[in-house]
């Protein structure tokens, strides 16, 4: 069954995401739908890609984590064929084609994994625009605290350096060394001192619900604690029509591999950004 036999976009939904840049979609998956998605997520980690690995292994804030593996690629875009996800995306957008981008896995366990830093993903890709969004999915009964936070609005606000993913006690240390991207904001800091600093939303999670959200919004967050022990997590993420070529900074990044060579010098900034290499689905 697809998931729009029984999901309806409604223009709430549509609005909310456009400005928030997150919205929650109760129920998105049946108990059957959501066993189909867990296949995917069990394919992936059974056949992990060669950058896979524990990020800030040896620390509190270890977690398995892998992304974008062309091998397994077949086996996510079979899941989202089947559940009709490209028809509910390109409905959220009102766009008429939609492209499959990546997916992405993690596991947090032991109650001890702590947040993952604040980002946007836009800072490791060379697009950015309205029509880019990921798939939250968790197979864990999850309380707010443990749900990855959004920064209201920011994906059409500054666009930040990335974090290098490479320090447990910065989580703001740059992944591009030279560019005039401003350097992300100690935001957990920020809020400490002052909760109201940041408009952050979130929500509890039941299995079979998702969060939706631009790629280009700040999130982060999603840590595991000794009452909710244990997460794992599967995102899909699309982009539709209104993707558009903007290149990534030049020079040295500090980063598990090198993302420099992402740019296309054959494309002028804000031309639509459509690889061929990405997996059209409608």
């Amino acid at each position: 069954m697809r998931v729009t036999e029984h999901i309806e976009v409604t223009d709430q939904m549509k609005r909310d995401l456009a400005s928030d840049g997150a919205i929650v979609v109760r129920g998105l998956f049946t108990r059957e739908q959501l066993t189909r998605v867990r296949e995917s997520f069990d394919y992936g980690i059974a056949h992990p890609s060669p950058q896979h690995g524990m990020a800030y292994a040896g620390t509190d804030d270890e977690h398995f984590n892998d992304y974008g593996n062309p091998e397994n690629r077949e086996v996510h875009l079979a899941t989202i064929k089947e559940l009709g996800l490209a028809d509910f995306v390109a409905a959220l957008w009102d766009s008429e084609h939609v492209w499959f981008l990546g997916e992405e896995l993690f596991i947090k366990k032991g109650g001890k994994a702590g947040r993952s830093p604040w980002h946007q993903d836009t800072a490791y890709m060379p697009a950015n625009g309205p029509h880019l969004l990921n798939i939250w999915i968790s197979f864990e009964k999850l309380p707010r605290k443990n749900v990855l936070e959004i920064v209201r609005g920011s994906h059409r606000g500054t666009e930040y350096n990335g974090t290098s993913y490479s320090d447990a006690t910065d989580h703001t240390k740059p992944l591009w060394l030279e560019t005039d991207w401003p350097r992300l904001p100690d935001i957990e800091a920020e809020r400490a001192n002052d909760p109201t600093s940041w408009d952050v939303i979130s929500w509890d999670l039941e299995p079979g619900d998702a969060l939706v959200f631009h790629s280009g919004a700040l999130h982060g967050g999603a840590p595991v604690t000794p009452d909710c022990p244990d997460r794992h997590t599967l995102v899909f993420r699309f982009f539709g029509d209104q993707l558009f070529y903007r290149p990534l900074p030049t020079g040295p990044v500090d980063f598990s591999y090198d993302i420099s060579g992402l740019n296309d010098p054959s494309l002028t900034p804000g031309e639509p950004y459509h690889p061929s290499y990405f997996a059209q689905l409608r």
